[in-house]
């Protein structure tokens, strides 16, 4: 499901151009059991906290929790960063009588026909019942393996309102250009973006950002006009820290965030060509095992890939590891079009962050980096 965040920014189409903009790409390489770290997720060892705690962040399995005893969201007995700040208990539950405040904030950079766009926005919201998740289910995709399909199985968590929790209404989930999606249907909690001041964030190559609302985004926090950020703004194997005092606006006081934006993320193999309108696109043959290798990754996280065409579509799960090959089974399940417009190759490389503060019930940070190529049908010579 697309998270609140993204109807709110109305950026979801940067961070997923593969379909909108690059073809008619219907497979979401979105697997859902990506990037499952434990908070305070992909900080790397020199820049992490000491400690760690030991579970896992709420995730996106939409599915409605019991509003009965809450774990105590602030003080429970896990270990947390040494910050000063208290800490959100990823095993809380959503009190309705104190929910608090949910602060998101992403960083995301997708190149495509050779150029790149990135983004940094956020921003606040009342905690809701559909924050506070279980831990993530088991990915149905294997590691190092591949699906004919979709890697995101859509899900029906209500027919009608009468079946969520009062404050909630069943609306369908939405695709990533926020269109709705067939015979689906998830708890919402109606609400709107709240204004406790601006916060700063370090770590960017150009100095440091000041993050503000901004109504003509829907509330959501920008350094920018549109949150897009100009050509250089970006460093990569680096953490970003953020952190503001909201002054008990709203119950918030001091808070802060880390989240690491891991190293440059480029395909080296196979070498791209220029294709008929000007721009870079990958050589494939659509009939052989499809050999990918790639710059900046760690070997122990995860990548999502998707390689689709005008009859279909496959989605794979990987080790971020620099290389993983395609079956030639699998390239053909595809179903490659003769002209590169149509066909589509995604990697998209996600990780998370950790927010603490006071009032702070519910937190999440995220990096997404992706990679669109358009893909030229090129058989191998006889």
């Amino acid at each position: 499901m697309e998270r609140t965040r993204w109807a709110i920014l109305g950026l979801a189409a940067l961070l997923a151009l593969g379909g909108a903009a690059c073809g008619d790409s219907s497979s979401d390489a979105d697997d859902g059991g990506t990037d499952t770290a434990d908070v305070p997720g992909d900080v790397p060892g020199e820049d992490a906290p000491d400690t760690e705690p030991e579970a896992e962040t709420e995730d996106e399995a939409d599915v409605e929790v019991d509003a009965g005893d809450d774990a105590g969201r602030e003080d429970s007995d896990f270990d947390a960063p040494d910050w000063g700040l208290p800490c959100p208990d990823p095993e809380a539950e959503f009190d309705p009588a104190d929910p608090g405040v949910h602060m998101f904030f992403t960083i995301g950079d997708t190149v495509m026909m050779g150029a790149s766009i990135s983004l940094a926005a956020g921003g606040f919201l009342p905690a809701a019942r559909e924050d506070f998740r279980p831990p993530d289910p088991p990915a149905h995709i294997p590691l190092d393996g591949c699906i004919v399909g979709s890697g995101t199985p859509s899900v029906r968590e209500c027919t009608t309102s009468a079946e969520c929790a009062p404050e909630q209404e069943c609306v369908p989930e939405t695709d990533a250009s926020g269109n709705p999606i067939p015979d689906t249907g998830v708890c919402q909690t109606p609400r709107s973006t709240l204004d406790l001041g601006p916060f700063t964030c370090t770590g960017f190559a150009t100095g440091d950002q000041t993050f503000q609302y901004n109504a003509g985004q829907s509330g959501a926090y920008t350094s920018t006009a549109d949150g897009t950020l100009p050509a250089g703004t970006l460093a990569y194997d680096t953490t970003y820290v953020c952190t503001g005092d909201a002054a008990e606006v709203e119950g918030v006081g001091r808070y802060r965030l880390e989240l690491y934006v891991p190293d440059a993320f480029a395909v080296t193999s196979p070498e791209p060509v220029t294709g008929g309108m000007g721009f870079p696109v990958l050589p494939v043959d659509p009939a052989a095992a499809l050999a990918l290798e790639w710059t900046g990754g760690d070997g122990t996280s995860e990548l999502s890939l998707s390689l689709t065409g005008r009859d279909g579509g496959i989605s794979c799960r990987v080790l971020d590891d620099g290389a993983f090959t395609i079956p030639a089974d699998l390239v053909v399940s595809a179903g490659l079009a003769g002209i590169a417009m149509v066909n589509v190759l995604e990697m998209r490389r996600e990780r998370t962050g950790l927010v603490c503060g006071e009032g702070i019930s519910d937190g999440e940070a995220t990096t997404t980096m992706a990679l669109v190529w358009n893909v030229l049908p090129s058989p191998a010579e006889p």
